[in-house]
C-alpha cells in the first residue's frame, strides 16, 4: 500500500486535466489524500480510498500549507506548483516542468508521470451524483447542456449568443430538447439564470442549474447529455472526459494546450491565435466576440451527426 498525495491546482479546468496522472499512479489498496478547494473537492469524493481535505475559504494557500506540511507520502502529485508542493515530503514528486514544446497538457502529465502515452482525465462518478442527475434531467429524452461560465470575462462567449444557439437547436436539429444551463461555481449563477430566463420567455424548455449541483453531479448530468456547448471551463473538461459530445469555445486561451480532452470533444474559435498575436494589443474579450452564432450552430450540428443523436 502506498500513500498518494494529490495537490489540486487552483484552476478547475487544470484540475480535471491533472486527474489522468492521479489515476495513472493510484493502485489497488493505495491511500489517497487530496488537497483541493471547495468547488473542486466533490470531483474526488468517489476516487478509490480518497480522503479529501478542504481548506477554509479564507486564506486557501495557508490552510493548504497547514494540511500538507511535514506529512510524508510515497508519491506526491503537485499539480498546483510553487512553494506549497515543496512543503510536502515525498519519496517521489510528480510535477510539470516548464514546457519545451507546444503540446496538450495531458501529454505533459504523461511525461511527468513516466507514462508512454497521454494521460486522459478520469472522473469518478458515484451513485449520489447519478441520482442527483436523474432528478435534474427527469423524463427529458434530448438534453442540450450549456456551460456559459468561466474564470474570467475574457473567456466567456456572450450570454445572448448562447441563448440564440439554444433557440436554433431546440427548434431545429434538437427539436424540443430540454436545455439545462450549468455553472461550475457561484460566480456563474447570474449568467446561468439570465440565459434560462431569456429562453423561457421564448417558450424554450430551459432551466438554470447552479447551486443545487456540485461538479460531480453536474458531470453525471452531462454524461447523459445529447450535446454540451460551453466555454473553456471545468464543465466542458468534465463533459469531454465522460465521453459526452462536447463543443468548447475558445478565444484568448490556447486549445492546443488545454482543450477539453475526450473521444467526442471538439473546439471552435473565431480568429486564429496567430492573428490575435499579430494585433498591436490583445483584446481578449474581442477574441470571444469573433466566434459567431452561425459557426457555433454549424459546428454543433456537425458534432451531433458525427456522434449520433441520442
Amino acid at each position: 500500500m502506498s500513500k498518494i498525495l494529490f495537490i489540486a491546482p487552483a484552476d478547475l479546468g487544470e484540475t480535471v486535466l491533472a486527474t489522468g496522472a492521479l489515476a495513472h499512479v493510484l493502485g489497488p489498496g493505495d491511500e489517497l489524500t487530496v488537497l483541493a478547494g471547495p468547488e473542486a473537492a466533490p470531483l474526488f469524493r468517489a476516487a478509490p480510498a480518497a480522503r479529501v481535505r478542504v481548506p477554509e475559504r479564507g486564506g486557501v494557500s495557508w490552510s493548504l500549507a497547514a494540511l500538507v506540511a511535514g506529512k510524508r507520502s510515497d508519491t506526491a502529485i503537485d499539480a498546483r506548483g510553487g512553494w506549497l508542493g515543496r512543503l510536502a515530503p515525498a519519496t517521489r514528486t510528480i510535477a510539470l516542468s516548464p514546457p519545451q514544446i507546444l503540446r496538450h497538457r495531458v501529454e505533459d502529465w504523461g511525461e511527468a508521470a513516466g507514462a508512454e502515452r497521454a494521460l486522459a482525465p478520469t472522473i469518478w462518478l458515484d451513485e449520489a451524483a447519478r441520482e442527483a442527475a436523474a432528478r435534474t434531467v427527469g423524463e427529458a429524452r434530448q438534453i442540450l447542456v450549456l456551460a456559459p461560465g468561466g474564470s474570467g470575462e475574457a473567456k466567456r462567449w456572450p450570454a445572448e449568443r448562447f441563448a440564440a444557439v439554444a433557440r436554433r437547436l431546440a427548434s431545429g436539429a434538437m427539436d424540443n430538447a430540454t436545455v439545462l444551463i450549468l455553472g461550475a461555481a457561484e460566480r456563474d449563477d447570474e449568467v446561468t439564470r439570465s440565459i434560462a430566463q431569456s429562453l423561457d420567455a421564448d417558450g424554450v424548455i430551459a432551466r438554470g442549474v447552479g447551486a443545487g449541483l456540485d461538479l460531480l453531479a453536474a458531470g453525471a448530468v452531462m454524461e447523459r447529455a445529447t450535446l454540451v456547448i460551453g466555454n473553456d471551463n471545468a464543465l466542458t473538461h468534465i463533459a469531454a472526459a465522460l465521453g459526452a459530445p462536447t463543443l468548447s469555445l475558445f478565444g484568448p486561451t490556447d486549445e492546443r494546450v488545454r482543450a477539453p480532452y475526450g473521444p467526442r470533444a471538439r473546439t471552435l474559435r473565431g480568429r486564429a491565435l496567430e492573428d490575435l498575436a499579430a494585433q498591436p494589443y490583445l483584446d481578449a474579450g474581442a477574441a470571444m466576440e469573433d466566434v459567431s452564432i452561425d459557426a457555433v450552430e454549424s459546428a454543433a450540428i456537425e458534432l451531433l451527426h458525427a456522434g449520433g443523436l441520442r
